[in-house]
C-alpha cells in the first residue's frame, strides 16, 4: 500500500480537527515507511472511482469506506492546491475538510478573467443569484429561496443571504454596497443556512469578502490599469493601487488601497430627458488597513473603507422600444456613500484565543426614478384648473410624442443608516476531543429613509381641481402641501419612515472529534430583537382624507408601532473523513429572520382609497397588519468532498432540502400600496456540483452544476402562488464549465481561459394567471397575471489572457462575448398605465465589453 505526506499549504494556521496532531505523529511515522506494491493497483480502485460517480449528496458509508487504500496516494506536482478559508470561524481551514456547501474564489481568479463586480461572483457558485438593477441595488439569492421581488420604499424588507466585509455584516436586502472586489485574500461563498455563527440575514446563505492583511515584514505595491469598451456603449476604464509599509518592523504595518473607475452607458432615452448612454456610472472605492502586533499574543487590526457610486441612469429599458432603450422625461439613477470603521482584535489566551470585532457603517443611499405613465391619467381624465378638457387626451396608441408632454415625475427615495456592532468570541486552539467557539453579538442600527416626487405644475395642472375642489385654501385651489401635507407644494406624495433596531444574540458552535474520524457538531444562537418604527405620508397619494371636497381631515398618515421577537436558531452536524482525501457530512440548520412594520394602506379619500379598501376586503382583512412576524426554515442536506487520481482531481457534491415556513409574503394592492403578511410555505430542493481536474500539460478543467426546485407547497393567496407553482427567481438549472491552460514562456508565464455558463430561465412571480381571494378559497380567474414575467435562459460566454513577467503582466479579455446574457429583470407594467407606456420595464445585463489590462509590481 502506497502512503502520502500531506503538506500544508502556505498560510495555513493549524489542522481542521482537535486530533490533528496525533494524526501529524501518525504521518511521521509512515515516512519512514517505503513504497510497498506501488506497481501493483488496489483492487478497491473500482470502488473509490464509481463512489466518486455516484456521491452526489446521497451517499453510503459502507461503498465509500473501502476508498481508503486507493486514494491515500503520493502528490504530484500538478495536484490541485489546497484551498485555505476561515468559514467555521475557528481558525483556517482546507476547504476540502469544512463540512458544509463552500466555495472560495481567489483573487488571482477574478482579476486575471477581468472580473471585479459582485456579479461575477454567481459564475463561481451555481446556487448563488444576484439581480442588480444599478450599481449599489443588488439583490442575493440561493437555492431558489425567494418569494417576491425587492421594492426600493420597503424598509422592512429583510435579507436572505449575509453579506460580509471580514467579520462585519454589510448587506441590506436590496442595497448592498457594490465593493469592487480589488486586494482581496478571497471571497468564500456559504451555501445554505448561517444563522448559528452568522446571524438572522443568513437565512439561505452567506457571502464573505476576506481582504488582504498588512504586512509588518517587507514594502510593496501593484498599480493596475484596464481599459475596455462595450457594445452600444463606449469606452469604459478603471484603476487600481495598493501599498503596502511597514512602519515599524515585524510589528506595525499600513496598506492602503485605491480604485477608481468609470463604466459606459449602453442604454438610450428617446424621452424628453433625450440622452445617450445614459446609465454610465462611476465609482471611487479606498480602503486604509493598520496591523499592530506588539506581542506574538496580540493582534489588532483597524481598517477604514470607503466606496462612493453614482449611476446617471439605471440599466434599464422598455419592451416596446429598440433593445437598450428606454423613454423618461426626467433623470434617473443611484447614488451610495458608503463608510465603514471597524477594530478588531485577537488575544491569544493559550488554550483559546479572545476575538473583538467592533464596527460602525454609515451610508446615504439615493435612488431616483421617473415613471411618468404612473401618474398620466391625471392630466388625461378631467380638465384642469380653468380647462374644459384634458390637458392630454388618452391616446388611442402608444405615441412617444404624447408620452413626452407628461409632466416629469422626480420620484425621489434618500436614505441614511447607522449601524453600530460588536461581537466577542471566544474559539478553543487545537488539542483535545473538543473544538468550541462562543460569543455574543450587540447591533444597533437607525434608518431614515425619506420619499418625495415633486411633479412640476401638479397643483393646477392635474384634475385635482376639476373633481375635488374647491379646496379649503385662501385661493380655493389645490395645494398639495397645504391641502394634503406634503412636503412642499406640487409633490403628489411625501413620505418619512424611521426605524430604530436593537439585536442581541449569543450564540455556541462546538465540535466533538468523537475518532479520528468522526465529527460531531452542534450549535446554537439565542436571539433578542427590538424595533421602533415610525411613519409619516402625505400628498394626494398618502393620505387619509375624507370624502368630501372641502373635508378638514386631509390628514396625512401617521404611525409609530414597535415589534420584538426573540428565540433559538440550532443547527447539527456529523461528518466522517473516510480516509486523508474523502469526507461526508450531514447537516440539519435553521434559519430565520427578523419580523418588520408595515406601511399603512389608505382606506378612503379618492379612487386609490376606494380601490384598497376593496382590494384588502376581497383577502379578508379590514385592514392592512401593522407588523408582520419573522419567518424560518429547516434545512436538511448530505454532501461529500473528496480528491482523487493523486490529488489530480476534485469533486465536491450535496444535496439539500429545505421546508420554509410563515414566509413572508408582500401582497400587492391594485392601488398601488402593498404590506407584508406571513403566509405559506415553500419548499426548496436541489443539488450542487463542483469539481476541478488537472489534465496535464497545463490543462485545467473546471466545472460546477447546481439543480433547484423550488415550489409553494401550499396555496399562498397573498402572492398568488398555488400549491406547486414555482418560487419566482430561481433558476431550475444553473451550469458552467471552464478550461485554464498555463505554462512557463520565454522566462515568464501564460495563463488563458474560457468559461460557459448556462442560467434556466426564470419567473418574476409565483403563477402567470391572475388570482382571486374570495371567500377563503383562492381562484384561478383565467386572466394574465399582469405581475407574471419570464427572465430568459442564458448562455454567458468569457475568455482572458494574460502574461506575466519580472513585474509586468499584461492582459486581455472579454465578457458576455456573445450576449447570450442579456435580460436580467422584468417589471411588467401596471394595468393602469395602459397605452403611456412601451412595453414592460426590462433590466438589461452590459453587452459584450472587450478589454486590456496591465499590472505592475513594487
Amino acid at each position: 500500500m502506497r502512503m502520502r505526506l500531506v503538506v500544508p499549504a502556505p498560510g495555513w494556521a493549524g489542522g481542521t480537527r482537535a486530533s490533528e496532531p496525533t494524526r501529524m505523529k501518525t504521518r511521521g511515522i509512515k515516512l519512514a515507511m517505503i513504497w510497498i506494491n506501488s506497481a501493483k493497483p488496489s483492487a478497491d480502485c473500482h470502488c473509490s472511482r464509481r463512489a466518486a460517480a455516484l456521491l452526489t449528496g446521497v451517499c453510503t458509508l459502507a461503498l465509500v469506506h473501502g476508498a481508503q487504500a486507493a486514494t491515500a496516494l503520493a502528490p504530484k506536482d500538478d495536484a490541485v492546491g489546497e484551498v485555505i478559508v476561515t468559514a467555521n470561524r475557528s481558525g483556517a481551514e482546507s476547504l476540502q475538510h469544512v463540512a458544509i456547501a463552500v466555495t472560495a474564489v481567489t483573487q488571482d481568479q477574478l482579476s486575471r478573467a477581468g472580473q471585479t463586480d459582485v456579479l461575477d461572483l454567481t459564475k463561481y457558485a451555481p446556487s448563488l443569484n444576484i439581480t442588480q438593477g444599478a450599481p449599489g441595488f443588488n439583490t442575493y439569492e440561493m437555492r431558489g429561496l425567494m418569494a417576491m421581488p425587492y421594492r426600493t420604499s420597503d424598509t422592512s424588507d429583510r435579507s436572505l443571504v449575509a453579506v460580509y466585509l471580514d467579520e462585519t455584516p454589510i448587506s441590506l436586502q436590496g442595497q448592498t454596497p457594490d465593493l469592487k472586489i480589488y486586494d482581496l485574500e478571497r471571497v468564500e461563498i456559504l451555501a445554505g443556512p448561517q444563522g448559528t455563527l452568522y446571524g438572522a440575514g443568513s437565512m439561505s446563505g452567506t457571502v464573505r469578502f476576506i481582504t488582504a492583511k498588512p504586512n509588518a515584514h517587507s514594502s510593496f505595491g501593484t498599480v493596475e490599469g484596464t481599459v475596455s469598451g462595450t457594445q452600444h456603449g463606449s469606452a469604459n476604464e478603471n484603476i487600481r493601487l495598493m501599498i503596502n509599509q511597514p512602519l515599524i518592523a515585524d510589528q506595525l504595518a499600513v496598506r492602503a488601497t485605491f480604485y477608481q473607475g468609470e463604466d459606459s452607458g449602453f442604454i438610450n432615452n428617446i424621452g424628453a430627458l433625450n440622452k445617450n448612454r445614459v446609465n454610465q456610472d462611476k465609482t471611487i472605492q479606498a480602503r486604509a488597513a493598520v496591523r499592530w502586533t506588539p506581542s506574538p499574543k496580540l493582534t489588532v487590526d483597524f481598517s477604514y473603507t470607503y466606496e462612493r457610486t453614482h449611476a446617471d441612469g439605471l440599466d434599464s429599458g422598455l419592451s416596446g422600444l429598440p433593445k437598450w432603450t428606454t423613454s423618461t422625461n426626467g433623470p434617473e439613477g443611484t447614488r451610495d456613500d458608503f463608510h465603514l470603521y471597524d477594530l478588531n482584535w485577537q488575544y491569544d489566551l493559550g488554550p483559546a484565543e479572545l476575538i473583538s470585532t467592533t464596527s460602525y457603517t454609515w451610508r446615504r443611499i439615493g435612488y431616483a426614478n421617473s415613471t411618468e405613465p404612473t401618474i398620466a391619467y391625471f392630466y388625461e381624465y378631467g380638465a384642469p384648473t380653468g380647462g374644459a378638457s384634458p390637458l392630454y387626451p388618452y391616446p388611442a396608441s402608444y405615441s412617444q410624442a404624447h408620452t413626452n408632454q407628461i409632466p416629469a415625475e422626480h420620484y425621489t427615495i434618500n436614505q441614511k443608516v447607522h449601524d453600530f456592532m460588536q461581537e466577542v468570541r471566544l474559539t478553543s486552539k487545537g488539542g483535545g476531543p473538543i473544538k468550541w467557539n462562543v460569543g455574543v453579538f450587540y447591533e444597533h442600527q437607525r434608518r431614515n429613509l425619506y420619499q418625495d416626487i415633486p411633479v412640476a405644475g401638479f397643483d393646477l395642472q392635474s384634475y385635482e381641481n376639476y373633481y375635488y375642489g374647491p379646496f379649503l385654501t385662501p385661493s380655493g385651489l389645490y395645494d398639495s402641501k397645504a391641502v394634503d401635507g406634503a412636503f412642499n407644494s406640487n409633490d403628489i406624495f411625501s413620505g418619512l419612515q424611521n426605524s430604530t433596531e436593537h439585536q442581541i444574540s449569543l450564540f455556541t458552535d462546538d465540535t466533538w472529534h468523537v475518532t479520528s474520524r468522526l465529527d460531531l457538531t452542534a450549535g446554537v444562537r439565542y436571539f433578542n430583537f427590538h424595533e421602533d418604527y415610525y411613519l409619516y405620508q402625505g400628498g394626494t397619494y398618502g393620505v387619509l382624507g375624507g370624502p368630501g371636497a372641502n373635508a378638514a381631515d386631509h390628514t396625512p398618515i401617521t404611525e409609530t408601532t414597535s415589534l420584538s421577537s426573540h428565540g433559538f436558531n440550532p443547527r447539527f452536524n456529523v461528518a466522517y473523513h473516510i480516509n486523508d482525501d474523502m469526507m461526508v457530512y450531514a447537516e440539519v440548520a435553521k434559519g430565520f429572520r427578523y419580523g418588520g412594520a408595515n406601511q399603512p394602506i389608505p382606506l378612503t379619500y379618492k379612487a386609490a382609497g376606494t380601490t384598497c379598501a376593496q382590494n384588502l376586503a376581497d383577502y379578508g382583512f379590514a385592514s392592512a397588519p401593522t407588523t408582520f412576524g419573522p419567518d424560518k426554515l429547516w434545512s436538511y442536506s448530505v454532501g461529500e468532498k473528496g480528491r482523487f487520481a493523486q490529488g489530480k482531481a476534485v469533486l465536491n457534491a450535496d444535496a439539500y432540502w429545505v421546508e420554509w415556513s410563515d414566509v413572508q409574503t408582500r401582497l400587492l394592492l391594485n392601488c398601488s400600496y402593498f404590506f407584508t403578511n406571513n403566509a405559506g410555505k415553500i419548499r426548496s430542493r436541489g443539488i450542487e456540483l463542483s469539481s476541478v481536474l488537472r489534465m496535464g500539460s497545463g490543462v485545467t478543467l473546471s466545472g460546477n452544476m447546481a439543480y433547484n426546485s423550488s415550489r409553494a407547497e401550499v396555496n399562498i393567496p397573498t402572492v398568488g402562488a398555488f400549491n406547486g407553482d414555482k418560487a419566482p427567481y430561481s433558476p431550475r438549472w444553473v451550469a458552467g464549465i471552464s478550461a485554464y491552460y498555463d505554462r512557463d514562456w520565454m522566462d515568464g508565464k501564460f495563463h488563458a481561459q474560457i468559461s460557459y455558463q448556462y442560467r434556466g430561465d426564470q419567473d418574476t412571480t409565483f403563477d402567470p394567471f391572475a388570482t382571486k381571494y374570495t371567500g377563503g378559497v383562492l381562484i384561478n380567474t383565467g386572466k394574465a397575471n399582469s405581475h407574471f414575467g419570464v427572465i430568459p435562459a442564458s448562455n454567458n460566454v468569457d475568455f482572458s489572457a494574460a502574461y506575466q513577467f519580472g513585474h509586468y503582466e499584461f492582459g486581455v479579455f472579454g465578457k458576455n462575448i456573445t450576449d447570450g446574457l442579456s435580460i436580467t429583470d422584468i417589471n411588467k407594467k401596471l394595468s393602469y398605465v395602459g397605452n403611456d407606456q412601451a412595453g414592460d420595464r426590462v433590466t438589461y445585463a452590459r453587452p459584450r465589453t472587450f478589454g486590456a489590462r496591465i499590472k505592475v509590481k513594487f
